[in-house]
């Protein structure tokens, strides 16, 4: 028999496509206040979003009569007819957020119009309004989401922890406030103040304030203008891609979205630019005609059909590689396969340009797959007869590499993945005996960070003290560094670098059980954050203690440290 379902049920079922997460609930409420006009939001949460969600803004606010209506299911101001839905530009419209929250929360509403001498407050529960009654609010509303999931307990047993929650709320709170730089943001996390972002003239501004000012130097201007699309943005340099994909955001007319398809078409100019299983940051903004996007695919609203899809990827792609050429970012030495390398030959034909060598970056070492074990011993490459003696000459070249003479050839030793070999054998007996080495610093350093960041390394202090880091807390999104880890450097952004890494392991859940892979990911982080060129003297006594190592031949991961170029080899090639 088929029944119709009542009108809570309903909502309940319609909940679990809108509202599947604390994070899903603030952005629907954001985008609310957005719509609503407002030029300044605050956002406060309670135990990641799980005791309470508050969004209070300075908009137009609701009339009585509204605020009681807004709980309605497919209850909206923003469409009238089919018509409407081909030149959305407003957030909302499908008219299911605010019936599906209060489908499976506690929500109290508070509003009040500019014309209104007194506003309303209401209160509603599974779908229904449990009090509507006077009250004395400021212009705008003030809605309230407590005990999310309160009556889906399987939906609330499901939640991740507070730390992996606030971290989806951050999220959903960038995709708004960096397309909204005019706007005045605020948002607050058990008391204490994460983000405090002022209005401001642009998103790059936007983007610097809520991530923090290092990036600013790194990102890349992108811009082009065609009668299909207009596309501006930001790409990041290739040496600031990460493991984790953090920064990475589209926007199209205002509006934020998700498209593996266009994100193949930003990570396409990168090729042989990046390590294997890294990915670029990316703020890209188009601009398009709104009846040629589609923005009702799903209740979330964070696909989008374009009408010429291919072309707008075309587009970006050639776009994002002009960029990046246009700032000389060249791929790295392909160090594991060197005889792919094409070397030119001259013909009549040749005109005084030499095209650069094809080169296919090799895979280096992932540190934060949870899948993959470190090896407890690699298979030994006998060198013997081509391991240069001590006191041979080392050369410097490239952007990494040093040249040794060997007794058949020449051999070409990988300056990071040398150190990285020889910083685990250093820190694996350190880890596995608890005793991590600190060297003290003269001067404390501080760093600068993001709220997010700042917090996920104060609740994570211990685990740094066990990678050898003397890590406090100096308030304001800092923390200073009294010790480091035994040799690493302090020069440059290298400690900075290796941090972003660590919190980066941290967030995979693949550090501090097991001294093996610890050692690998800090020696693959202070190798790979760390300075790339060396002196000779420098360079000869790297090449002293990679041959004193255990397993000298392959990093951690089983990447090659050199290889050798016979006479064979080269006498060909010339």
């Amino acid at each position: 028999m088929i029944n119709v379902l009542p009108g809570n049920i309903a909502n309940l079922i319609a909940a679990g496509e809108v509202v599947n997460r604390p994070a899903s609930a603030l952005k629907e409420l954001m985008e609310n206040s957005i719509d609503a006009a407002s030029d300044d939001i605050s956002v406060i949460i309670e135990d990641s979003g799980r005791t309470s969600i508050r969004v209070i803004d300075n908009g137009v606010g609701m009339s009585p009569e509204d605020a009681k209506l807004c709980f309605e299911r497919h209850a909206t101001s923003k469409i009238s007819t089919a018509e409407d839905l081909e030149k959305i530009i407003t957030y909302g419209f499908r008219g299911e957020a605010l019936a599906s929250i209060a489908a499976v929360s506690r929500v109290t509403l508070r509003t009040r119009r500019e014309e209104d001498e007194v506003g309303i407050e209401v209160r509603c529960s599974e779908s229904r309004i449990t009090s509507a009654e006077p009250a004395s609010t400021p212009k705008g509303c003030s809605i309230e989401v407590r005990d999310l999931f309160y009556n889906v307990p399987a939906r609330r047993k499901f939640l991740k922890s507070d730390a992996a929650e606030l971290r989806h709320l951050v999220q959903e709170f960038a995709r708004v406030v960096i397309v909204h730089p005019e706007i005045s943001f605020t948002f607050i996390h058990n008391g204490k103040t994460l983000y405090s972002l002022r209005p401001v003239s642009n998103e790059k501004q936007r983007i610097v304030d809520f991530a923090g000012t290092n990036l600013s130097k790194e990102l890349v201007d992108i811009s082009v203008e065609t009668s299909l699309v207009k596309i501006r943005g930001f790409v990041g340099a290739p040496a600031e891609a990460r493991k984790v994909q953090g920064n990475q955001y589209f926007f199209v007319n205002g509006r934020y979205f998700r498209s593996p398809y266009l994100y193949k078409a930003v990570c396409k100019p990168y090729e042989h630019l990046l390590k294997d299983g890294f990915s670029p940051s990316y703020f890209i903004f188009f601009e398009v005609d709104p009846s040629a996007i589609d923005v009702n695919i799903h209740p979330a609203k964070t696909e989008v059909k374009f009408e010429d899809e291919q072309m707008i990827f075309e587009i970006l792609s050639v776009t994002v590689r002009k960029a990046l050429g246009q700032n000389a970012f060249t791929p790295s030495f392909d160090f594991d396969q060197v005889p792919s390398i094409d070397f030119p030959v001259m013909t009549k034909e040749t005109s005084g340009y030499t095209p650069p060598p094809k080169i296919n970056y090799d895979p280096l070492f992932d540190p934060f797959e949870m899948e993959r074990s470190m090896p407890s011993d690699i298979p030994s490459v006998h060198v013997r007869q081509d391991v240069p003696e001590a006191q041979r000459p080392a050369f410097v070249f490239g952007s990494g590499y040093i040249a040794v003479p060997a007794d058949e050839g020449l051999m070409v030793i990988d300056i990071r993945r040398a150190r990285e070999r020889i910083l685990y054998e250093e820190y694996f007996p350190q880890l596995a005996e608890r005793q991590p080495v600190t060297e003290q610093s003269l001067y404390p350093m501080s760093i600068d960070m993001t709220p997010e960041d700042h917090e996920l390394a104060i609740e994570n202090s211990d685990l740094f003290a066990k990678l050898g880091f003397d890590l406090r807390d100096l308030g304001q999104n800092a923390i200073v560094l009294y010790g480091l880890p035994a040799g690493m450097s302090t020069e440059g952004k290298g400690v900075e670098e290796t941090i972003n890494m660590i919190l980066d392991g941290i967030r995979h859940g693949s550090l501090g059980d097991d001294a093996a892979r610890d050692a690998a990911t800090l020696a693959h982080s202070v190798a790979f954050a760390g300075r790339n060129a060396v002196s000779q003297a420098e360079a000869q006594l790297l090449v002293r203690q990679l041959l004193d190592c255990k397993q000298p031949e392959t990093a951690p991961a089983g990447g090659r440290t050199f290889t050798i170029l016979t006479d064979e080899e080269i006498e060909k090639r010339l």
